[in-house]
């Protein structure tokens, strides 16, 4: 074989290698399934707020949903059928068609641009006013109302009927607000269908790019997962560990950390970082964060910096973090270093009463290599497993005891306050469930 065959075959080689490459790391997802001697509601979790606070929740990522897909999610309590519509637009909608109960998510198609057509029976709901339509025209379909008198006993009305009709006209099924922002879908839930209190910040991250994912199934009380970032003296003992195989004598990872509600008198003053260079950049966060004055009653904030401990002696400040958790289950951690920035989302998913789906997207600058995106998926999901093994045992803490000489223990006592108040009406709305499932 000639040279030349070789230096083309060799060129074939790394192409093809370069390739499949790019394919693993170009966006990398790790999903971690439940234990399975953990799942559901095996173990006790004491007294609890409600499952479901009010806020907004992640629904998906846009590149999951394509133009004419049609999707379904329990989530929060309640079960949603979510479509993008042919207008580019993602609807989401009560699951349950009220002709027959068929559940729109499970083979419903895209009808009318914006509309999704029962698979049982061709009813059409329009995403944007919940109405059933005959066209695209978006008239209205009228109909006749009927129900059962008494349905648990299945008794006769007055004039010795079983079905009773109530009304001729329109029918509607709901429909909830969502808003796609910087690539994850989110939707508006909340137990008395109050209009949103507060909109999420669209990140001015055009120059961070999406490179990967990771899904956790957590079995705890969904408050527990958010509280971490305010909990700063569990830093030091679960989160001191660089790699597994590195050994602690040789490297130690130390946090310092403050947390603050924005909406505080003081809170520039004691949330500015004493250093220059983060000072600088933590400024473009902040302009970008508290110019939403709605956001802030709901929004607090985290200030962590990430030292490297060499042979328990040489102390390296390596990396400087703020995170801004924007109501009760979405929060975006800036991470910063000399050479590298980095964006992780993190979204909470109730499935269940304590069963969460935890999401993290990483967003890094484009220049950096594809494995390197990976690897930092790989360090943040480490220590995210670390927290994790502790959630899914423990129980809810219902009576607090707090040494309030501690600023630690006054930032838990501060964010439990905080994070209160997306309960209103929580506990109302989940007696009212209706338990859909046999």
């Amino acid at each position: 074989m000639s040279i030349l065959s070789y230096e083309i075959l060799l060129t074939l080689i790394v192409f093809a290698l370069y390739y499949l490459y790019y394919r693993k790391f170009k966006f990398f997802t790790i999903v971690e399934k439940l234990e399975q001697h953990n799942i559901r509601n095996k173990l006790p979790r004491g007294k609890c707020p409600p499952s479901y606070p009010n806020g907004w929740y992640r629904l998906c990522r846009s590149g999951e949903l394509k133009s004419g897909e049609v999707k379904e999610i329990k989530l929060c309590g309640r079960h949603i059928a979510y479509y993008r519509g042919t207008d580019k637009n993602v609807y989401a909608v009560a699951a349950y068609c009220p002709h027959m109960g068929a559940n729109l998510g499970i083979g419903g198609q895209v009808k009318f641009r914006s509309c999704i057509e029962c698979p049982f029976h061709g009813w059409a709901f329009d995403g944007k006013s919940g109405l059933c339509v005959n066209s695209d025209k978006l008239d209205p379909k009228i109909v006749s109302t009927y129900c059962y008198p008494d349905i648990e006993r299945v008794t006769k009305n007055q004039k010795g009927e079983y079905l009773q009709k109530i009304s001729d006209g329109e029918v509607k099924i709901k429909t909830y607000l969502v808003k796609e922002l910087k690539g994850i879908v989110y939707i508006w839930l909340h137990s008395k269908e109050s209009k949103p209190w507060y909109d999420l910040v669209s990140e001015q991250s055009e120059h961070l790019t999406l490179r990967a994912e990771s899904v956790n199934y957590v079995n705890c009380h969904v408050q527990e997962i958010p509280e971490n970032g305010a909990d700063m003296k569990h830093f030091d003992y679960i989160h001191y560990s660089a790699m597994d195989i590195i050994p602690s004598w040789l490297v130690q990872l130390r946090w310092e950390m403050r947390t603050k509600n924005a909406k505080d008198p003081d809170f520039l003053e004691k949330m500015t970082h004493p250093v220059e260079k983060c000072r600088t950049y933590q400024k473009t966060l902040f302009d970008q964060y508290l110019v939403n004055k709605e956001l802030i009653p709901y929004l607090n904030v985290l200030l962590l910096d990430g030292y490297v401990i060499l042979f328990n002696k040489y102390k390296f400040h390596a990396v400087w973090a703020t995170g801004f958790q924007m109501g009760p289950a979405t929060v975006a951690l800036y991470v910063k270093s000399a050479i590298f920035e980095v964006l992780f989302k993190q979204a909470i998913q109730p499935v269940e009463k304590f069963t969460q789906k935890v999401y993290h997207t990483v967003f890094t600058n484009g220049y950096l290599p594809y494995w390197l995106s990976a690897y930092l998926l790989h360090a943040e999901l480490r220590q995210v497993i670390f927290d994790v093994k502790l959630w899914n045992a423990k129980i809810f803490s219902e009576t607090l005891r707090y040494n309030m000489k501690t600023y630690a223990d006054q930032a838990l006592l501060n964010w439990r306050q905080w994070y209160s108040q997306f309960y209103e009406g929580s506990a109302e709305f989940e007696k009212s469930l209706d338990q859909l499932e046999w």
